[in-house]
């Protein structure tokens, strides 16, 4: 006889089917579904005496509803708990019969020890019962046949049902938890009547649900894609593996609007139409929220130098238009939020290695796991080891003295990286570390050209502390704190006045905090408090000869402090009109004080579509290379004022588009002229973007996009430097197997640009292909790339820093990875 499970508790749930969700839910196609949805979904249950808020991250109460803990264990094909968000995840669910809330929250369902079979108490039959009809997989679902006395002959038919239904299952009810969100403007339906559908539109494919993404860069916290004050692109870990981003710049190339350059050494971002080669100071780049540029340079690294392996990103937030109003300084064109997997998600150990053209060799290790105490472990390590291209050709050297022309052995690359991610409850500790010895065969700085001694090597880490925690009805508190340091150590061979190896050392440390505090009111207003103190102690550059460092050329040192205030409200003015305003007050070293707003109007005047109006100011101080020279002192942080119209329209559930009017307005721009660095009168940049995603139920998905701007100087009327006036972008991948094996696709389109000695790089369009297969060999996944398909000839604008004036990129080249998972 079955035992029949504990109806005391008054906390129960009864479910019939999956309803209407009331808020957005992540969009995912990797093997991890399961886990994503384990640690990141939160949870409203009816019938709670008391509300208690899960997880992390912005929340808003619904009518009819209250929170509580509860655990999805309760739904076939979720083993695991589901309690934690980092999406803003809110779904009303049901499943099948009424059980009390106290089993959940212990992380089971209780009918499943006691009651004879797999089966439980109905609850995993009636599941079963609704779901054959559209996906016959389920059939082997079967009751096993086996004694409740026995432990092992309990356990061992257990296991494998398991082994042969969680794969589709998880699946299954991930797909119906994501795709029963219904429309845009999501309503609470009530729970005591199941929704008005078929069995089989909760497994139908929408776009709508890429849209219902949560952002947590653009506002500091969890926010819909469609409610953030900014335009927003998101890239996920299913797109670089599709398309085989092999690093950041991969992925940063193949978004809309943006453009990347490459001077054989670093990488340097262009937005919208606007790209100096100055190590991408006018970016912030971040780690989880953690600031990754340096407090030298103020440089944001993106390329092989980035501090983050491309395969421990869950997706990338880029958020256009100026940000100094929750960031600061840097946040200028736009803010890059890089986030990162978790260990839970991994759940194992995995390894990867990849071989590529000119001698390329990676290998990765990465263990993750969620234990059950709560603590959740993240580590991997990675190696990298180029040659590079082997004969490099610069017309400019095209000498028999500087044999000509012709650079040999000159390209090699090689990094050890490291990143660790613990935490336990509202704590979490991150760390990374990355060396990067890059070999340059550009002959930069009038160096000798075709000597492979002329080298640098570059190091980065930090580690972060930090500590979130809702206080119901009270607060919501987000606390950091941080250390960081950067190194860089330069080997360069000049022909005169010696054949000596002048040594180029710089060091960065810093260290800060954060304190942010946000509350909601009266289920309209959401005000956000915040304020962050850094302290960059040691700020020092030394130039030498390396057989006589005691006689400095060069010794600088300095120590700049920094502090900042903002305050940003969003309201909710009518149900589809949203009003968000905020601003920020900065103290940056003895610079005058800085003071930027930004305030965006979000209008829904239709179901599934959004207007989005956006003002804002954003500023960048000058950094410690800009004022390392005496005659530099004079100069005033450049500013920006900014303004956005975005119209984004949800067209099918198949198709979503995306229309940006921009214009920006720069002041002091900050610029290398006559020797020195110097404020011009300003620049102004304006433009269109156009953007059309699609998915479908099949696992094809493409985008394409266009990009028109002008840029130019305001002094003279001529077209900046490195600025492509069109940008086209067109990517597709397409299921050659069920979701098994994709082929991808992918055109890159930069129209030609104006260089720093006053001619033009040619425009180029460059194909890439990708084929990705993934669970044909239990826990294997396996990649060829080809970029550069057509061995176009091209290359980018080179910096003030080289004789050259364009720099050549690679032609065709190959790449192969595997990548196991235990």
């Amino acid at each position: 006889m079955k035992e029949q499970p504990d109806r005391s508790s008054a906390e129960t749930i009864r479910p019939t089917a999956i309803q209407t969700a009331v808020g957005p839910c992540p969009f995912h196609e990797s093997s991890s579904i399961a886990f994503e949805v384990q640690s990141q979904c939160r949870i409203p249950v009816l019938g709670s005496p008391s509300p208690s808020p899960l997880g992390r991250g912005n929340s808003s109460d619904t009518p009819g509803l209250t929170r509580t803990r509860v655990s999805l264990s309760s739904l076939p094909g979720h083993p695991q708990p589901c309690t934690k968000n980092n999406l803003g995840v809110w779904v009303r669910f049901t499943i099948g019969e009424e059980l009390p809330l106290s089993t959940r929250e212990r992380g089971g369902v209780r009918g499943n020890e006691a009651c004879e079979g797999h089966q439980g108490c109905g609850h995993h039959k009636a599941w079963k019962e609704q779901v054959r009809p559209a996906h016959s997989k389920i059939k082997s679902c079967v009751k096993p046949q086996h004694s409740k006395n026995n432990a092992a002959a309990n356990s061992a038919p257990r296991n494998r049902m398991r082994r042969a239904c969680f794969p589709f299952l998880i699946r299954l009810a991930f797909w119906a938890l994501c795709f029963s969100t219904g429309s845009l403007n999501l309503r609470a339906a009530d729970a005591a009547s199941p929704p008005d559908k078929k069995e089989g539109d909760i497994f139908d494919i929408s776009l709508q649900d890429l849209a219902k993404l949560s952002v947590v860069g653009a506002s500091k916290r969890e926010q819909l894609v469609t409610q953030a004050p900014s335009s927003v692109t998101i890239v996920t870990a299913d797109e670089v593996k599709k398309y085989g981003y092999r690093n950041l710049t991969d992925l940063l190339q193949s978004a809309r609007g943006l453009h990347v350059s490459y001077d054989r050494n670093h990488y340097f971002l262009g937005t919208r139409g606007f790209n100096r080669g100055d190590f991408n100071s006018r970016v912030l780049v971040l780690v989880d929220g953690h600031r990754v540029n340096n407090n030298l340079s103020d440089g944001g690294s993106i390329g092989t130098e980035f501090i983050l392996d491309a395969d421990l990103i869950d997706r990338v937030e880029i958020i256009r238009g100026a940000g100094s109003v929750l960031y600061g300084n840097n946040a200028f064109f736009g803010v890059i939020n890089v986030i990162t997997k978790r260990g839970g998600n991994l759940g194992t150990a995995e390894v990867s290695g990849e071989a590529a053209s000119f001698d390329t060799y990676k290998g990765r290790i990465t263990y993750g796991n969620k234990f059950k105490n709560e603590v959740e472990l993240l580590l991997s390590g990675s190696l990298y080891d180029s040659d590079g291209q082997e004969r490099l050709f610069f017309k400019e050297f095209n000498s028999p003295a500087t044999h000509f022309g012709i650079a040999e052995r000159a390209d090699r690359e090689d990094y050890q990286s490291f990143f660790g991610n613990l935490s336990w409850r509202d704590f979490t500790l991150q760390g990374a570390f990355i060396s990067r010895d890059k070999t340059d065969p550009t002959a930069p700085f009038d160096t000798a050209f075709n000597d492979p001694r002329t080298h640098a090597i570059d190091e980065r880490s930090y580690v972060n502390l930090k500590y979130e925690h809702k206080f119901p009805d009270v607060v919501d508190v987000t606390a950091l704190a941080y250390y960081d340091r950067y190194d860089f150590d330069g080997s360069y061979l000049y022909d005169v006045p010696t054949t000596q190896i002048n040594r180029e050392v710089q060091a960065g440390e810093w260290w800060g905090t954060e304190l942010q505090l946000s509350r909601e009111f009266f289920e309209k207003l959401r005000l956000t408090l915040g304020g962050e103190y850094r302290d960059d102690s040691r700020q020092e550059r030394r130039n030498f000869y390396e057989d006589a460092p005691a006689n400095l050329l060069a010794s600088v040192q300095r120590d700049t402090s920094s502090h900042g205030v903002y305050l940003q409200g969003d309201l909710e003015m009518l149900k589809n009109l949203r009003l968000n305003a905020g601003a920020r007050y900065d103290q940056y070293g003895k610079q005058d004080p800085a003071y930027n707003p930004r305030v965006a109007l979000i209008y829904n005047p239709f179901e599934n579509s959004t207007i989005k109006a956006i003002y804002g100011t954003a500023f960048r101080a000058p950094n410690f290379f800009e004022l390392i020279d005496p005659r530099n002192q004079d100069i005033q942080p450049e500013t920006i004022t900014s303004y956005e119209l975005v119209y984004e329209q949800q067209i099918t559930k198949q198709l979503q588009s995306t229309a940006a009017a921009f214009y920006n307005q720069i002041d002091d721009l900050i610029t290398f002229q006559g020797g020195r660095f110097q404020n011009l009168s300003g620049a102004e940049a304006k433009g269109i973007e156009l953007g059309l995603d699609g998915l479908w139920e099949s696992g094809l998905r493409g985008r394409v996009s266009y990009t028109l701007q002008e840029t130019e100087d305001t002094a003279s009327g001529k077209r900046l430097t490195d600025s492509p006036e069109h940008l086209g972008k067109f990517n597709l991948s397409v299921p050659i197997w069920k979701d098994k094996v994709f082929g991808s696709v992918e055109f890159q389109y930069t129209s030609k640009r104006t260089t720093w000695a006053g001619t033009e790089a040619s425009g180029f369009g460059i194909v890439n292909l990708t084929l990705f297969s993934q669970r044909v060999v239990k826990g294997l996944e396996f990649s060829a790339s080809v970029y550069n398909l057509l061995d176009k000839d091209y290359g980018d604008a080179a910096t003030p820093l080289h004789r050259q004036d364009i720099i050549p990129r690679d032609g065709r080249t190959f790449r192969a990875k595997l990548t196991y998972r235990f």
